[in-house]
């Protein structure tokens, strides 16, 4: 527990220092490194790590989106996740450094976000095009702290990086 907190503080702090750009695909790209602490018996990435990283990715861009203030503050936003697919298409090894690819779109229904995230080789080690590891779908909701919903439209409208970010689903 206490290193996912550390590595989620180190993510927070990342996005200050280095803000995370919008692709001319509306991804955002962020390389990780497999740890042996993420590693299970048989020497690759444990299932479970591949949803924390994920949600490392997501915790990089809070500070861009300037919404860390109202999740810090009596508001209290919280991001939920409500439901998860992950797709496992080839281990990721020890030490192994490797992207993931996010985007996130909202529907007509705005009150989910869907984020997907793609486990992609390091361009540094690819070959041609990069190697899939994973694909982690991920359907989440924004909520107060009094539980109230928050509709993404409303994020959306609040944040130059959303609106950057965020592609919405035809209807």
């Amino acid at each position: 527990m206490l290193t996912h907190t550390l590595r989620t503080v180190h993510q927070i702090m990342k996005g200050y220092i280095s803000r995370p750009t919008v692709s001319p695909e509306k991804a955002i790209v962020i390389p990780f490194r497999c740890w042996p602490i993420d590693c299970d018996i048989y020497f690759h990435m444990n299932n479970s790590k591949y949803l924390a990283t994920a949600e490392l990715a997501r915790w990089r861009t809070l500070p861009p989106s300037d919404m860390l203030s109202r999740t810090l503050s009596k508001e209290g936003l919280l991001f939920i996740a409500a439901e998860n697919k992950v797709k496992y298409i080839r281990p990721i090894n020890p030490m192994q450094k490797y992207v993931i690819s996010t985007t996130v779109t909202v529907d007509s229904e705005d009150k989910w976000f869907y984020y997907k995230h793609s486990f992609l080789e390091h361009p540094d080690d690819a070959k041609g095009k990069q190697k899939s590891f994973a694909i982690v779908d991920l359907k989440a909701v924004v909520k107060k702290k009094n539980g109230k919903t928050i509709k993404p439209s409303v994020l959306i409208e609040d944040s130059k990086f959303y609106q950057e970010w965020v592609t919405k689903k035809p209807e």
